[in-house]
């Protein structure tokens, strides 16, 4: 009951039923008194003017009271009673019927206090006067009621009396009384018609509402192809057509956001800079995969520290301007550019774009790296040229032998030089992407048989054990095979150069597809903090950078170019104190026996 009285429907209905209720009220209380004023008073201007007509009728007349006596008698059949008094109150004549005074007597109403012969017979014509009678029975139940016209009599010979003309109210007031019946009656069919017309009413404006409202909580809950069943001309109608436009538009509107939602989200995920949204509360509010490691890596990092990203959002806020700076994180160098949002003139927030600038400050450094090493290489040779040349030109070698013995060591530095700047532009040529390949089947085991053999001698002088182990079923390679033994014989060559007497190297063949070749010696090892740099142009793990036994440094550059052109990979693992492992993976296999 009580969600009914809270719903449209109760609220009309009640509201229908309470406006009928009042003004059925006022309008039974308008109708009651019009009756009540009406009747009463037609019914005293008709006593008055039959009193005054009686008056001027026994002025011309011979027997005064016979006329007035006849009047009496004739009153009691229109239920009218008449009284005639002489200036002494005694009574000249009274209507004889007693259906009129039931309860009243002649005197009690000649001497009631209310009634004014006074007035009428000192010739006046008081107003109609209203006569209650108690029945002395009950009391202050007032049982009689009267209407009472007074008006003066002249009797003849200078003697003045008065009539009273009166009748009962109680038929005034049994119809009153049908009438207020009748009234309630009506009134009590009329609500009872009108609570229902009301509900029914009510209920059917409502219906579309709740389907309206029905409708309305399907399209909250997503569907927005929900349509209402309504189909008039009214404005209801006119609502439920605007409601499905709405909803069609709101569709496509919700659509379209969701593409550019998707867009948006795929354009952050694909981008390699980092991007981090941040509301007007300083939350973030939008990441991408980039930003999210950048956090997780500062977070990894600095536990207790809040990210910069915040503390640079509140130099935004302070200066309005964009604020670019480098931060360093787990060894990378993020570029961090805040820009402030702007919605009507007013910051409700900032972007942030990070950049990992690693890659291009390393290429950075090794270009200013590559011209130190390049000068670094070439001054000694050059100084020893120079030296030797000046030796030879100032004659300073006095014997024959001791020339021979410069010039031997100039034309071995010219060889040194040549080699260097050879391997630079094999370098350069295959970073370029211009390495040319001469494949063919090669047969695997007689190929790296042939090569264990070259090194054989060096081997055995410096009491070192090389092995090759196959481990697989591969009889040919498809390769080439110039390029390749480059590959190993650096590889081979540098294990050896780092494997003290008594230990061992071994070249090893295993797998099918991927073919899988390595080189690995007990050797010394490569400290962990230059694994990641091995193959970088002219670096070496000897910070020295003594002569002797060690390269150029482009060794190992050159063989990663050269294994990559294969469409392979190489790897390194290192452990100092005990040896150092070179794997190369061909995915392309060979062909099997």
């Amino acid at each position: 009951m009580d969600v009914l009285f809270r719903s449209v429907v109760g609220k009309l209905w009640m509201t229908i039923i309470a406006l009928f209720a009042l003004v059925l009220t006022i309008f039974s209380l308008l109708i009651v008194q019009f009756f009540d004023s009406y009747y009463l008073k037609k019914q005293t201007d008709d006593l008055r003017a039959l009193a005054e007509r009686l008056s001027e009728s026994v002025v011309g007349a011979a027997d005064k009271e016979r006329i007035v006596q006849l009047a009496a008698e004739l009153g009691s059949v229109y239920r009218t009673g008449l009284l005639a008094v002489d200036e002494e109150y005694r009574l000249l004549a009274s209507t004889p019927d007693r259906s009129i005074l039931p309860a009243v007597s002649v005197e009690q109403l000649l001497h009631h206090r209310q009634l004014p012969l006074k007035e009428a017979l000192a010739g006046g014509h008081p107003e109609p006067t209203r006569i209650i009678f108690h029945d002395g029975v009950s009391p202050g139940n007032d049982r009689t009621q009267l209407l009472a016209v007074t008006a003066p009599l002249d009797l003849g010979t200078g003697r003045n009396g008065a009539i009273v003309m009166y009748q009962a109210l109680e038929d005034f007031n049994e119809t009153m009384e049908e009438i207020r019946k009748l009234i309630f009656v009506v009134g009590v069919l009329g609500f009872i018609s009108t609570t229902v017309f009301a509900f029914f009413l009510s209920s059917r404006i409502t219906y579309p509402l709740r389907q309206m409202k029905q409708t309305a909580h399907r399209i909250a809950e997503g569907d927005f192809h929900a349509e209402i069943p309504i189909r008039t001309n009214d404005e209801i109608g006119e609502l439920a057509s605007s409601f499905h436009t709405m909803a069609s538009r709101l569709d496509e509107l919700v659509h379209a956001l969701s593409r550019e939602k998707e867009q948006l989200a795929s354009v952050l995920r694909s981008m390699v800079d980092g991007v981090i949204m941040i509301d007007a509360e300083g939350r973030i509010a939008v990441t991408n995969p980039p930003a999210e490691q950048f956090l997780r890596d500062w977070e990894y990092e600095q536990k207790s520290e809040p990210s910069p990203i915040f503390s640079l959002y509140q130099r935004v806020l302070e200066s309005e301007q964009e604020i670019t700076e480098d931060i360093p994180l787990q060894g990378r160098i993020w570029s961090v550019v805040v820009a402030p949002l702007y919605v009507k003139d007013q910051i409700r927030g900032a972007v942030a774009v990070l950049r990992d600038m690693t890659k291009e400050r390393k290429l950075d450094k090794l270009r200013k790296d590559f011209v130190a090493n390049v000068s670094h290489e070439l001054r000694t040779p050059l100084s020893m040229l120079q030296g030797y040349s000046e030796a030879i030109v100032d004659d300073i070698a006095a014997t024959p032998e001791e020339h021979k013995e410069l010039a031997k060591i100039i034309y071995d530095e010219s060889v040194r030089m040549s080699k260097l700047v050879n391997e630079l532009l094999d370098l350069a040529r295959m970073e370029a992407g211009h390495v040319e390949l001469k494949r063919e089947w090669v047969a695997l085991h007689p190929y790296l048989s042939r090569i264990q053999r070259k090194f054989a001698n060096i081997a055995r002088e410096r009491e070192i054990a090389l092995q090759l182990e196959m481990k697989t079923n591969v009889e040919k390679v498809w390769i080439d095979p110039d390029r390749m033994e480059q590959v190993l014989t650096n590889l081979l060559d540098n294990a050896l150069r780092h494997t003290p007497a008594g230990g061992m190297v071994k070249l090893s063949v295993r797998g099918g597809k991927p073919l899988v070749m390595e080189v690995s010696d007990t050797g010394s090892g490569i400290p962990q903090d230059d694994l990641p740099f091995v193959f970088e142009r002219f670096y070496k793990a000897d910070k020295a950078r003594t002569r002797g036994r060690a390269g150029t440094g482009l060794g190992l550059g050159i063989a990663k170019n050269l294994v990559e052109a294969h469409g392979g990979t190489i790897t390194v693992h290192s452990k100092v104190g005990e040896g150092t492992t070179f794997t190369i993976t061909l995915d392309s296999g060979g062909r099997q026996s």
